[in-house]
């Protein structure tokens, strides 16, 4: 198991004590202030250590409410990408009888043999769909000029 930072300081500071360790000598001076400046470095880091794993934390626990938010907002990815199959396109259709706008799905826009009946007079009607009969050139060419 390794040691931090401020356990190794305390091994040292305990083999200097060990030793006998004279820090009234000129040699002993210096190594005396370089045991307290590696005790207080050990310090430091330490805690700079513990203040980015708090930040690590907080930043996570922001992107997991950011992602919540988004899921909110546009909807979950992977279940657009699953209902793609399922989801169906919706149109409005106004009735020609009262005004009423109602929608419908497009199989049912598309089914030419039904008539709409709107839900709220009880009218049938059919309904023309714009641009989907097919042009002969000449036509097209006619309307061109």
């Amino acid at each position: 198991m390794a040691m931090d930072l401020n356990a190794k300081a305390a091994y040292i500071r305990g083999l200097m004590t060990g030793m006998e360790f004279d820090p009234a000598s000129k040699n002993g001076k210096v190594i005396a202030a370089m045991m307290d400046l590696l005790e207080e470095m050990a310090a430091s880091v330490t805690e700079h250590d513990n203040a980015l794993d708090q930040v690590y934390d907080e930043l996570e626990t922001l992107d997991q409410d950011l992602d919540d938010v988004v899921a909110d907002l546009y909807g979950d990815e992977e279940d657009e990408e699953g209902d793609d199959e399922d989801s169906e396109d919706l149109y409005e259709v106004t009735c020609p009888n009262c005004g009423a706008v109602s929608t419908v799905d497009e199989e049912t826009l598309l089914d030419q043999e039904s008539e709409l009946v709107c839900p709220n007079c009880g009218a049938a009607f059919d309904i023309e769909l714009e641009g989907t009969e097919e042009e002969t050139p000449a036509e097209t060419d006619q309307q061109d000029q």
